[in-house]
């Protein structure tokens, strides 16, 4: 375990334990001293410092839970890579959908209940606060904390029904959903079961509505580090999508779209600055980041040996989308993919098709193998995305739908020519969209899963180069059916051991 992992397996713990010690920090991370006697359970804040320096650790969580293998896990589980020869078997159970409630598919129970119940914490601490002397000015200030913490609340809720949960479906309503915590003196004693999924999505759009009001006065801008409004109204657009809102996802996804206050890149220069230097462009939040507290979200897609001079990636993308997925003139395909020849244990293979989303912001790390860039758990191409699908959803609206795929696509491809498509085409389409969008960024496993269509994986670019030993060649043609167990995670077995309220609601088939 690297220290940076003991660190925050440590501040987990702490807020496990519901006895926190709130460093004092600014929004670059510079800790100022631990507040006095810290805080813990029914503790009272003083101030509106207080609370400002409780909402450093939500944003702790923000990057921590949306970098790395939350990150990269999904996307290898799912239809886009292949193991190289050497990969070592690194990430290989994911790979072959191989895991249990001992060896979960990703670990975010325990992390995403921690950052839940040190929210409560926050939102008991401020309720409890002497405000009558307070101004205006913290008041707002306080109101911003309280969206900070609701806003934890929903985020992390909605991930944990995404991995633990089935779909959001009639037939899914009263099937299990997650355990909702609303104070920080829930323990496994008072702990409720599993709640049901109808109750547990209504609890999360409840929270982030609460997020809504109390962040209404804080305007987003391009690159915001901070959550604003517009986050929050990105965040309900997704949930909406989810619950098959569709109206509600069209309302919001269409506000933010045309609030033309999130332009999308104009050009190549335009995308390399996005994704090498976090210029900020297209994104409603991109959180605050340093080289000390960033987890790469590159598990080995490029593996570049600088001492040898040559590439031996872990992760190789198939076929599909090195030769099928984009149009040759497609900025996106440019700035996140190159050809370079591979060297491995067999030898090497020129032109191999390698993805390289993830660089480095140099201004991070000088390391060019470090691939250290800022989260950008948000950008304005999901709400296009988001719009889209919602208008081909509802019906009797496909003209609206291709219109909306046409303001982004004459941007990601200056050879775009406008769509005219219907039903289950333009449907199709749409899915193919949202692999070339957000390749690499975690949310491929969860759109096959709500689309209920199963996953097949397809040919890989060049079979020698490829782990095609033991269990791994079955996993090469993976065909997992929209039924298969597997598409809902196991709890992990030391919450069941530990939690005698859900002890015998373990997802079924683990």
């Amino acid at each position: 375990m690297t220290n940076k992992e003991t660190i925050m397996r440590i501040k987990l713990f702490v807020l496990a334990a519901l006895t926190l010690t709130v460093a004092g920090c600014d929004r670059e991370g510079n800790r100022q001293g631990p507040l006095e006697g810290g805080v813990q359970a029914g503790y009272v804040m003083s101030s509106v410092e207080d609370a400002e320096r409780m909402t450093v650790f939500d944003y702790d969580y923000y990057t921590m839970l949306t970098s790395g293998p939350y990150v990269y896990l999904p996307e290898i589980a799912a239809d886009f890579f292949n193991p190289s020869i050497d990969y070592g078997n690194r990430n290989g159970a994911q790979y072959r959908w191989d895991w249990n409630s001992g060896d979960p598919f990703v670990d975010i129970w325990f992390d995403a209940y921690s950052a839940i119940r040190h929210a409560c914490l926050g939102i008991e601490s401020i309720g409890g606060m002497d405000k009558s002397g307070f101004d205006e000015d913290e008041m707002e200030r306080l109101d911003k904390c309280l969206g900070v913490f609701y806003f934890t609340k929903a985020y992390f809720g909605l991930r944990l029904l995404n991995y633990y949960c089935p779909i959001y479906n009639s037939g899914n309503k009263e099937k299990y959903g997650i355990v909702l915590i609303d104070s920080s003196d829930d323990d496994t004693d008072t702990f409720g079961g599993r709640s049901s999924v109808e109750k547990s999505y209504a609890w999360v759009k409840d929270n982030a509505e609460k997020a809504a009001g109390y962040l209404a006065a804080f305007e987003g801008k391009a690159g915001s580090e901070e959550l604003t409004i517009d986050v929050v109204r990105a965040f309900q657009a997704r949930l909406a999508l989810e619950m098959g809102n569709y109206n509600e996802a069209i309302s919001l996804s269409m506000a933010l779209v045309e609030s033309n206050k999130y332009p999308l890149c104009e050009n190549q220069t335009d995308m390399d600055s996005m994704w090498v230097n976090d210029s900020g462009k297209e994104c409603i939040l991109q959180l605050p980041a340093n080289e000390r507290d960033l987890q790469s979200n590159d598990p080995g897609y490029v593996g570049y040996k600088p001492s040898k001079g040559h590439y031996t990636p872990d992760w190789i993308v198939n076929k599909w989308v090195a030769k099928d997925l984009y149009a040759s003139s497609d900025l996106r395909f440019a700035t996140w993919f190159k050809k370079v020849k591979i060297t491995v244990s067999l030898g090497t293979a020129s032109g191999i098709v390698i993805m390289d989303k993830f660089p480095g912001n140099p201004a991070l790390s000088a390391s060019k193998t470090a691939h250290l860039s800022k989260i950008k758990p948000f950008r304005i191409a999901e709400q296009y995305l988001i719009a889209a699908e919602a208008f081909a959803r509802k019906g009797g609206a496909d003209v609206i739908a291709c219109a909306y795929l046409d303001k982004l696509l004459e941007k990601r491809n200056p050879n775009h020519a406008s769509l005219s498509l219907t039903g289950s085409e333009l449907m199709e389409y749409i899915k193919d969209e949202r692999a070339r969008e957000f390749i690499g960024e975690g949310f491929r496993w969860n759109d096959l899963k709500r689309w209920g269509e199963g996953m097949q994986r397809p040919n890989p670019q060049l079979a020698a180069i490829i782990h095609t030993g033991g269990s791994n060649g079955p996993a090469l043609s993976l065909s997992v059916a929209p039924s298969d167990h597997r598409w809902v995670a196991p709890i992990p077995v030391d919450e069941l051991v530990s939690n005698p309220q859900i002890r015998d609601q373990q997802n079924p088939g683990y």
